[in-house]
C-alpha cells in the first residue's frame, strides 16, 4: 500500500485552467493508492468574512479540478473558517460532490476529531486532522478539531487494537520557521506512544525537519504545494522568500506488518505550476533536509537554543502583523481576547525567550 502526502494547498487566486503539473507528479500519483493533502482555503462564493483574520482566502468550485489526482484532504487548518461556518459548509459540500474524502472538521469537537476510516487493498487506514486554529465550538456552529492529545488518544488506541494504520495530520507550529516547537514534538511523541504509525504536519509554509521516534517517522511540515505568492506579501519575513517555493511530497510504502519505507519527492512550486526535481536536484534536497533534521537529534539545550533563536524573529513579525492588519490597539477588549485566544504556553515561552535573546544580543 503506497500513500503520498502533500502539504498546504490554497486555490485562492490560482488560475486553475492554466496551472500545470509536471509528468513526474502524475507518475507519482499513478503509483499511489492514496494521495493526501491539506486543503487550506474555503470553496465558497460568499463574502461574509471571519473576524480577526489577517487574510481570508477562498476559491470557486471549478478550481477543485486541480485536485482530481487527490483521494483525501485534511480540512483542519487556520483558514477553513475564513468565511465563517457557511464557508466551511460550502467547502464540505463541494468536496463531497467530487468524491474526495475529508477529515478534521465537524459541528462539534466530538464530530471534528472523528477519524476518517478507509479500507483499501487489504489495508485499514485511519486519518485524524487537528489544529489549535478555527476550532469547533458550541457558539460558532462548526470548525476544526483541537490538537489536544486527550481528545485523540483513546481513538488511536482503539483503532490500533482494530488493526488500523493510524495517521494524525496536524496543522501546527510557527510560519516561516524551520524547526518544530517543543510543544509539537511532545504531542507527536505522545501520539506515537499511543499507537500512531506516522505523523504528518503542515502550516509553516516551508518544509521542516523529519524525526524518527520509536521507529516511526514524524514529518513536521511539508511546506507549500499550491499557494499563490501574493498571499505572503507583507506577511513573510523575507521578500520573495525562495523557501516558500521549495518543498517535497512524502511517500510511504506500507508492508503487511505496518513497517514502511519512505521516499522524498522534491519540487519547485509557483503561481503557474509544480515541477518535480530531477534525481540530482532531489538528492541535494535530501541532504539539506538531513542537515536541518540533525538538530532534532541534538542535546535538548542546543535544540531549544536553535528553535528560540528562529521564533524570536517571527514573534516580532507577528506583532507587526497584528498592528498593521488587525489594528490591535483599536480593537475592543473582547476582540483582543479573541485574537490572543489561540495563544498557548509555548507561544508565551517563545516571546519570553525572544526577549531574553534580544537582551543578550545588545
Amino acid at each position: 500500500m503506497k500513500l503520498s502526502f502533500f502539504g498546504d494547498i490554497s486555490l485562492h487566486k490560482i488560475n486553475h485552467e492554466e496551472f500545470t503539473f509536471c509528468n513526474s507528479f502524475y507518475d507519482l500519483v499513478k503509483t499511489s493508492n492514496l494521495v493526501i493533502g491539506n486543503l487550506e482555503c474555503p470553496i465558497t462564493e460568499i463574502s461574509i468574512k471571519e473576524e480577526n483574520q489577517a487574510i481570508c482566502m477562498s476559491a470557486s468550485v471549478s478550481s477543485l479540478d486541480l485536485l482530481n489526482s487527490f483521494h483525501v484532504v485534511s480540512l483542519a487548518n487556520n483558514h477553513i473558517r475564513d468565511f465563517q461556518v457557511r464557508g466551511l459548509q460550502d467547502t464540505v459540500e463541494a468536496i463531497d460532490s467530487t468524491g474526495i474524502y475529508h477529515f478534521g472538521v465537524g459541528k462539534t469537537q466530538k464530530q471534528a476529531i472523528e477519524p476518517l476510516l478507509i479500507e483499501k487493498d487489504g489495508f485499514k487506514i485511519a486519518f485524524f486532522g487537528a489544529t489549535r486554529y478555527a476550532n469547533a465550538t458550541e457558539e460558532n456552529g462548526g470548525g476544526t478539531a483541537n490538537d489536544s492529545f486527550s481528545l485523540m488518544k483513546n481513538h488511536i488506541r482503539k483503532l490500533k487494537k482494530e488493526g488500523y494504520f493510524v495517521i494524525p495530520y496536524f496543522h501546527w507550529g510557527y510560519e516561516f520557521v524551520r524547526i518544530p516547537s517543543p510543544k509539537e514534538r511532545k504531542l507527536a511523541h505522545k501520539c506515537i506512544e499511543a499507537g500512531a504509525d506516522i505523523i504528518i504536519g503542515s502550516h509553516p509554509h516551508i518544509y521542516q525537519g523529519i524525526e524518527e521516534y520509536k521507529g516511526k517517522k514524524i514529518v513536521y511540515s511539508l511546506g507549500n504545494f499550491i499557494f499563490h505568492s501574493s498571499v505572503f506579501d507583507g506577511f513573510a519575513p523575507i521578500d520573495n522568500d525562495s523557501r516558500l517555493n521549495e518543498s517535497f511530497a512524502f511517500s510511504i510504502e506500507i508492508n503487511q506488518d505496518f513497517s514502511y519505507q519512505t521516499e522524498i519527492h522534491g519540487y519547485n512550486t509557483n503561481d503557474r505550476g509544480v515541477v518535480f526535481y530531477n534525481e540530482q536536484e532531489n538528492n541535494k534536497l535530501k541532504l539539506e533536509i538531513d542537515d536541518i533534521s540533525a538538530i532534532l537529534k541534538a542535546p535538548k539545550f542546543k535544540y531549544l537554543k536553535a528553535y528560540y533563536y528562529q521564533t524570536h524573529q517571527i514573534s516580532k513579525l507577528n506583532v507587526k502583523v497584528r498592528k498593521k492588519y488587525l489594528n490591535i490597539k483599536k480593537q475592543s477588549l473582547s476582540n483582543k481576547i479573541k485574537i490572543y485566544r489561540t495563544a498557548t504556553t509555548q507561544d508565551l515561552k517563545n516571546r519570553l525567550a525572544g526577549l531574553i535573546i534580544s537582551l543578550f544580543k545588545k
